[in-house]
């Protein structure tokens, strides 16, 4: 295949997971992971393979996004509870 035609698929075939609003991709994303082996085998029988891939990248996209945006609040906690502690002796 062509790589004109498969960027014309994907453009057709977007992933609908990434447009999807914060609480609705929240709630899917929820049932998901409480439900996660049977959820997995349940969205490959009803959604298909392509989905299912696509399912999985936007939650772990979102779950990495997630990781991140703790890992750099914590740091700035750390380092303003560190930068007051230190003034203070």
């Amino acid at each position: 295949m062509k790589k004109q035609q498969k960027k014309a698929l994907a453009g057709e075939n977007g992933n609908p997971f990434t447009k999807m609003g914060i609480v609705t991709f929240w709630g899917i994303s929820f049932l998901f992971w409480m439900c996660f082996p049977a959820s997995l085998i349940l969205s490959y029988v009803m959604l298909g393979s392509v989905r299912t891939k696509q399912l999985i990248t936007a939650l772990m996209h979102d779950f990495l996004q997630t990781i991140l945006i703790i890992f750099v609040v914590l740091s700035i906690i750390i380092y303003v509870i560190y930068h007051y502690v230190t003034a203070m002796f």
